[in-house]
């Protein structure tokens, strides 16, 4: 073994002690919104680590490696998206559903459109969603240690995702966002300097960077039809809002209102920044290193030439941090959907029979991503796809959620089912006359209101 990869081995063992130190046992309300006592910062550090972590850190160099800036111009939206939710939403949610647990609760429970089928229905699609992003989260730890000891692919997976599993298992969601947060500064820390480094560099010209990323930037313009470009945007203003099963753990899990804005407006902010940034080191590989394979490979290659030896040992280790941290709150966003809105609903249990069912759902939940993820060859490909799928599907009925009063089971049903099927024929056959996402999510919308409007009437036309 070389000098970085002693380094990584020791900082790995030393990291997997600490989060087993943060693991911390107790009833089902503290694995699933930690006693709903957390501060700013932890709510904070734990949102950006989940948007900011190698599944989206390593697939927007790769874009910038391959499109220039292109992306830099869209992202910002995501950061614009989660501030709104942190202004208008995360305070309503807070009040609204003080005593909840899950996504289902908020869709399904007894606070909004009440009904059984409603809950199992938002679990179901939100499980193959969080189901799917830690397929990918599995795939991005395989990479990293396979880009570092060399083994493969199928046993880096197995490596990173056997250890998720484990201290998932005994953990919940303090321990979670307790160890987002330390990855979290980890990556603040790493990757401006990275960045600072490369700047830095002998070979790096600002003249000449400007030139070939504009050539590369306008190349990948003049390859969107408008269309698709403002599908992109569309894709990222709703992509990061917070408003799944994660985000909702996060927003439930800060100690007040105040706490819950503050921390997803800053967090806003930062990814509206963050994102950004990697793209810009992405655009600089190409500059720089323009024989690199195009892969998502390629921020760990740039990190290799700039880093001297230990501390790209530690980079690699705030790497493979990070990932598993993503991969464990989504693992434990998981568990709380199947153990509250499937298996709960279908069957009544007590706290401590769900948060047993929450515990063997990791388990197998690991098992089959060590499977899938071996079959991967692209992590933001995978999210973007997954993401548009949610969107349509789930956006409008939470939403509808939080801010109506009076609600109608069968119009959460109606929406997310048009949300879907509108999608998939919309995908396959009119994707150019509209991007797709635009017309599901607006027929979601519009279905919800519309059958809202006739049970409405019903309602009041049966009333005595």
């Amino acid at each position: 073994m070389n000098s970085s990869q002693w380094v990584i081995l020791i900082f790995g063992i030393l990291y997997s002690s600490f989060i087993l130190f943060t693991r911390k046992k107790g009833n089902f309300e503290e694995y699933s919104v930690a006693g709903r006592g957390l501060g700013f910062f932890l709510i904070f550090s734990s949102l950006c680590a989940s948007f900011i972590g190698p599944g989206w850190s390593m697939g927007l160099v790769r874009e910038g490696f391959s499109s220039g800036m292109f992306m830099a111009y869209l992202l910002p939206f995501c950061g614009l998206g989660l501030a709104f939710v942190g202004v208008f939403l995360v305070p309503r949610i807070r009040n609204k559903f003080n005593d909840i647990y899950s996504i289902g609760d908020l869709v399904g429970g007894i606070k909004s459109h009440n009904h059984k089928i409603v809950r199992i229905v938002t679990g179901v699609f939100s499980l193959l969603f969080f189901g799917s992003i830690t397929v990918a989260m599995s795939y991005a730890g395989g990479e990293l240690v396979n880009n570092v000891f060399g083994f493969s692919k199928i046993w880096s997976i197995v490596i990173v995702t056997t250890i998720v599993i484990v201290y998932s298992y005994f953990g919940g969601i303090r321990a979670t966002i307790q160890t987002d947060s330390i990855q979290f500064v980890h990556f603040i820390i790493l990757i401006p300097i990275l960045a600072i480094l490369i700047l830095s560099e002998d070979r790096f010209i600002w003249k000449d960077y400007l030139e070939t990323t504009s050539s590369k930037t306008s190349s990948a313009f003049d390859s969107h039809p408008i269309i698709m470009i403002f599908s992109f945007g569309l894709l990222w203003l709703l992509s990061s809002t917070g408003l799944d099963s994660g985000g909702l753990g996060r927003f439930l899990a800060s100690k007040s209102n105040k706490v819950g804005r503050n921390s997803t407006v800053a967090a806003g902010v930062f990814m509206a920044i963050w994102l950004v940034l990697m793209v810009f080191i992405g655009s600089t590989g190409y500059y720089l290193y323009p024989e690199l394979d195009n892969n998502d490979q390629v921020l760990l290659h740039i990190a290799s030439e700039h880093f001297p030896g230990i501390l790209y040992g530690i980079f690699i280790i705030a790497m493979l941090g990070v990932v598993m941290s993503s991969q464990d709150t989504v693992l434990n966003a998981g568990s709380i959907l199947f153990s509250e809105d499937i298996i709960g609903v279908l069957k009544p249990m007590t706290e401590k029979q769900k948060l047993k069912i929450a515990k063997l759902f990791t388990l197998l939940m690991g098992v089959i991503c060590i499977i899938l993820a071996s079959y991967l060859s692209s992590i933001l490909e995978v999210i973007m796809i997954i993401t548009e799928y949610y969107i349509p599907v789930m956006i409008p009925v939470i939403v509808f959620s939080i801010l109506k009063k009076k609600l109608h089971w069968q119009s959460a049903l109606i929406s997310m089912l048009v949300g879907l099927i509108s999608y998939i024929i919309w995908k396959q056959f009119f994707s150019s006359i509209m991007p797709e996402l635009l017309m599901a999510f607006s027929l979601s919308i519009l279905s919800y209101l519309i059958s809202d409007f006739f049970l409405t009437k019903k309602a009041m036309n049966l009333a005595p």
